[in-house]
């Protein structure tokens, strides 16, 4: 896979200032069963206003910030937003090459192993064009789907914060998941061959920094 800015199935554009676009990331960040999976903000209504300032942040201030999208007339250029994947540097910290990998899907379309295609872009991205060292990743505990995908695309468990999370009526861990440069570069060959998508794996896969723009590690 060389570094363009498509995959396998996938498009990735960088997300406008149009109405179309405010509509349907506002709309994409309203999901409560997103919200519950992804954040330790409190679960509530977001308003047009919060969406639009992460949109603006995820357009202006990530270190890579794109939409992910399904082509529906290449020749023409024409493309549907199904959600936005992106990759995220603490300011004053580009020297140590890290970054936070952050996706989310729409519900209508999780379970089709988009969100591991675009994973697997965003890293190429991260390792062969950004020339990152280390990107992480993490998930809470009861989102054991989430941790199976970035298992099986190479991430590895390097912490667990307990009983981090209150959600659905119960107290729940944080876990935090890594990848470094060349343990992305060994098994590349492997993972760039073809193989079946797990649906089961698809749910949910998305984080949020405390100030609300998309990161690995979830809202405090």
């Amino acid at each position: 896979m060389d570094s363009s800015f498509h995959s396998e199935r996938l498009i990735y554009r960088a997300p406008t200032e149009t109405q179309e676009d405010k509509t349907f990331f506002h709309t994409l960040r309203n999901s409560r069963s997103c919200l519950e999976n992804s954040t330790r903000r409190l679960t509530k209504p977001l308003s047009q206003k919060d969406s639009d300032d992460h949109l603006t942040a995820l357009r202006n201030d990530m270190l890579l910030g794109v939409f992910i999208c399904i082509p529906i007339d290449t020749k023409r250029g024409i493309s549907s937003p199904i959600g936005y994947i992106a990759l995220t540097s603490p300011p004053h910290c580009t020297h140590h090459r890290n970054a936070s990998i952050s996706i989310q899907i729409i519900e209508e379309e999780q379970g089709k192993g988009y969100g591991s295609e675009a994973i697997k872009w965003s890293l190429e991205w991260a390792f062969q064009t950004a020339g990152l060292h280390r990107i992480s990743i993490g998930c809470i505990s009861f989102n054991d789907g989430a941790r199976r995908l970035y298992e099986r695309l190479g991430f590895v468990v390097e912490g667990r914060s307990r009983e981090a999370v209150f959600a659905r009526g119960g107290w729940h861990d944080l876990i935090d998941m890594g990848m470094l440069e060349g343990e992305w570069r060994v098994p590349t060959t492997a993972k760039n061959k073809k193989a079946p998508h797990h649906a089961d794996d698809e749910i949910s896969i998305k984080k949020v920094t405390a100030e609300g723009c998309a990161t690995s590690t979830l809202t405090y």
